[in-house]
């Protein structure tokens, strides 16, 4: 396994293998364009950037070679070990991930290993995506503060709206919400939640407090699956930005607890990022589109 041995071969042989994954690993970082590259950190979060890199080399290589499927499992690896404290087995279990060195709650036994290449292959012909398979990998390790991951900086709007769609995941996890993983259905589901928790014409007093959490999750998520970024107007409050369209999430979440169903946040969802998506295509990057604000779904919708 993992731990030390009274041979130094043996020892050696153990360290070869880890740092086999670790550079293959790295590997797929050097090898990926130089735009997604700098996203690929090894956290949670960069796995979207993997998600949406695996698309472009399925669209690629068909199929995808058998050294870059090990390249993308020992960056899936790397993730569970970095970030979730996962150590890499070696000998006769090699290739998988352990969990944590934790006790297991009473009467629960000792989580099993991860297995990168299998999340892989889920990924390539399920189409799971790595990102909700770790996070799944997470819960079943019980490492509560992995999403959150390493904040070395909490400056900017960015790194807030971070922390607060995390605070808002963990909550809502420890009152049975299993599903919050930053997908875009995830983010669809919030009116169904709602609608679940809060009685039709909740008073202000009970929702306010939800209104920043829930809208930072949303914003994130379309951060997340349309490359945009959070942004804050002096007047408007914080927005999420791509190409010079902004949205406000936080303010349709309040509009959804306020106003009822005709103000979904499923809607205000689909509806940006059908349109970022679809002007990103249209708008070369270097050449940002005209700033503009539709109704309700850019902007407060007043007017």
């Amino acid at each position: 396994m993992a731990s030390k041995t009274d041979n130094p071969t043996a020892d050696s042989a153990q360290a070869d293998e880890t740092a086999s994954w670790v550079a293959a690993a790295e590997r797929l970082v050097a090898g990926a364009p130089p735009a997604r590259a700098v996203k690929m950190d090894f956290t949670w979060r960069s796995l979207s950037e993997v998600d949406l890199f695996v698309d472009v080399l399925a669209a690629c290589e068909s199929p995808i070679t058998l050294k870059t499927r090990m390249e993308l499992a020992a960056y899936v690896g790397e993730v569970l070990v970095r970030q979730f404290g996962g150590r890499w087995a070696t000998g006769e279990h090699y290739g998988e991930v352990l969990p944590p060195d934790t006790t297991p709650k009473k009467g629960k036994a000792k989580p099993e290993s991860a297995q990168p290449t299998r999340m892989v292959e889920k990924r390539l012909t399920a189409g799971e995506a790595l990102q909700h398979q770790v996070f799944e990998q997470s819960r079943a390790w019980a490492v509560e503060s992995g999403v959150v991951g390493p904040t070395a900086n909490v400056d900017g709007p960015g790194a807030m709206m971070r922390l607060a769609a995390d605070a808002f995941v963990k909550s809502a996890g420890s009152n049975g919400v299993t599903w919050l993983d930053y997908s875009p259905e995830s983010a669809i589901r919030l009116d169904k939640l709602i609608d679940e928790w809060w009685p039709a014409a909740p008073s202000k007093d009970s929702y306010e407090s939800m209104v920043p959490a829930m809208g930072a999750y949303v914003g994130e998520v379309l951060i997340m699956n349309t490359g945009a970024h959070w942004t804050r107007d002096p007047q408007e409050g914080y927005g999420v930005e791509l190409n010079g369209q902004v949205a406000y999430p936080m303010d349709r979440v309040s509009k959804r607890f306020e106003f009822g169903p005709e103000h979904a946040i499923a809607q205000f969802y689909r509806e940006t990022s059908i349109d970022w998506l679809s002007r990103q295509r249209e708008v070369p990057a270097t050449e940002p589109a005209a700033r503009v604000k539709k109704g309700r779904l850019f902007g407060h919708g007043r007017g």
